[in-house]
C-alpha cells in the first residue's frame, strides 16, 4: 500500500512540475522610440532638451525627457500609451551662441495592445503613421522603422538637422 501512495505522490510531482512554465518576461516593457542623426549633423555638438507634452489640452506643464544633452548621435524617448499623437518640444542651444531655436515634431500612432502573458506586466506597442514638424533646427525627418516594441535595434526615425553655418 505505501508502495501504491509512493509512486502516485511521484507521478503526481511530475506532472505537476510539467504543467509549470517558465515564463521569460522582458524585464523593461515600456516601448522607446529611437531617433538618429543623420547627414551633416550625424553628431550633435549644440545642446539639445526634449519635452513633451503631458496633457491634449495643455492644462499639464510639459515633462522634460532629455535635458540639456551635448554630443549625442541617436537617443530614445517613450511614446504614450493612448494618445493617437505624442507631442515632442526638441530646444537646441547652439554651442558657440548659446541661441536656442525650438521645434515641434508630432508623431500620429496606432496603439496595439500586447500580450505576453498573464505573469506579465501589460505593453503597448505602437506603428507610427506619420511624422510632421516645424523647421527652425531640423531639415527633415524619415520614418525608418514604423514599428515600435520594446526590442528595436533600428532606429525608428532619422533626424536631419540643419547645419549651424546656415
Amino acid at each position: 500500500m505505501l508502495n501504491k501512495i509512493t509512486k502516485t505522490i511521484a507521478v503526481m510531482a511530475v506532472a505537476m512540475s510539467a504543467a509549470c512554465s517558465s515564463i521569460d518576461c522582458p524585464l523593461n516593457n515600456r516601448t522607446y522610440m529611437s531617433m538618429k542623426l543623420t547627414g551633416n549633423e550625424a553628431v550633435l555638438e549644440d545642446t539639445l532638451t526634449i519635452a513633451i507634452q503631458r496633457s491634449a489640452d495643455n492644462t499639464e506643464e510639459d515633462t522634460v525627457l532629455i535635458n540639456r544633452q551635448t554630443g549625442l548621435d541617436s537617443l530614445s524617448v517613450p511614446m504614450s500609451y493612448a494618445r493617437t499623437e505624442d507631442v515632442y518640444y526638441l530646444m537646441l542651444a547652439e554651442k558657440g551662441t548659446g541661441k536656442k531655436t525650438i521645434d515641434t515634431v508630432w508623431i500620429s500612432k496606432q496603439n496595439e495592445q500586447h500580450f505576453e502573458s498573464i505573469d506579465c506586466a501589460p505593453a503597448v506597442f505602437h506603428t507610427i503613421e506619420g511624422v510632421r514638424f516645424t523647421q527652425h533646427a531640423i531639415e527633415d525627418i524619415k520614418i525608418n522603422n514604423n514599428k515600435v516594441t520594446y526590442n528595436d535595434p533600428k532606429a525608428h526615425l532619422l533626424i536631419y538637422i540643419k547645419n549651424s553655418d546656415n
